[in-house]
């Protein structure tokens, strides 16, 4: 690890991302949700237990779907409460502002918290073989940008020896603010050295340009690989199904996959990226995020 990833790696190393691609969950996640709503059963458990095995779709072959859908069971807890009629679902928008039915805003909860927990699993696969480390390094001269940020949970701070910064002036605004927080007379992204700072909305590692995150060893490999940050664990292809409105616990429905073209993987498996957004029925949207 340790390189830019421009290289070409072979397809053969990414057999098992490329497997999991093959075999996207969201159309099995489908025949669920329509057969648990019109049909007499009391649970998703239930449905999931009599999906007759094989399935095959036009896409792919489902040899055990009872087993595939079983890993996420947990995410069908907002169908039953639908279909219970306990509990009213989060708000969901469209693109116009219109509310959608309850039906509709269940389904589109339930695909997005399935595809982030399938595409966590698939870049877990695919970004071990690329042997790069574009994710743990800042800006390099030729970027438009002069530092990146990686956002941490309260504990996830602790895997880093960096200094902290954390007052009043860092917890009123935001890093990405167009009036950046200034630490003696200087941007706070001025700094030669990585450095953790508490935002409005938590705490993030900041990599000026140049800079490296402590965690990379000098052989480019994770040292905290197995305990590393929630953030480090996303892929560099995105369920964005939805994406958080401007109301409280609310969304707005955009059913798009977006691939970051940065990633070395993406670039070189975009077709293959591209028949598994189409066959999970979204709208593939490739973009980069290093310019």
């Amino acid at each position: 690890m340790g390189t830019t990833g421009g290289a070409q790696v072979k397809k053969d190393h990414f057999r098992e991302g490329i497997a999991l691609l093959k075999q996207p969950v969201l159309p099995l996640i489908s025949m669920v949700n329509f057969l648990y709503l019109t049909g007499d059963f009391a649970t998703v458990a239930e449905v999931i237990a009599e999906m007759p095995e094989p399935i095959e779709t036009a896409y792919a072959l489902y040899e055990h779907p009872r087993e595939l859908l079983g890993r996420y069971r947990h995410c069908f807890v907002l169908l039953e409460e639908l279909k219970g009629d306990k509990k009213r679902p989060p708000k969901v928008v469209d693109v116009a502002g219109n509310e959608l039915d309850p039906m509709s805003a269940v389904s589109a909860l339930v695909s997005q918290q399935v595809l982030e927990q399938e595409l966590e699993a698939i870049n877990a696969a695919l970004c071990g073989p690329c042997g790069c480390s574009l994710c743990c390094v800042g800006p390099d001269e030729t970027m438009e940008q002069h530092f990146f940020e990686i956002p941490l949970q309260e504990e996830e701070k602790e895997l880093f020896p960096l200094l902290r910064h954390d007052d009043p002036a860092s917890r009123s605004r935001l890093a990405m603010d167009e009036k950046p927080l200034f630490l003696a007379d200087k941007p706070f992204y001025a700094g030669d050295e990585p450095a953790l700072f508490h935002w409005q909305n938590g705490w993030s590692m900041i990599l000026p340009r140049q800079t490296t995150c402590p965690g990379l060893a000098d052989d480019g490999r994770c040292q905290v690989y197995e305990i590393r940050p929630g953030v480090c664990r996303k892929p560099q292809i995105f369920s964005y199904v939805l994406e958080p409105a401007d109301a409280d616990d609310s969304y707005r429905f955009r059913g798009s996959l977006l691939a970051i073209t940065d990633c070395p993987y993406v670039r070189q498996l975009q077709d293959k990226i591209a028949a598994y957004a189409a066959a999970c029925e979204l709208e593939i949207v490739l973009k980069g995020n290093k310019q």
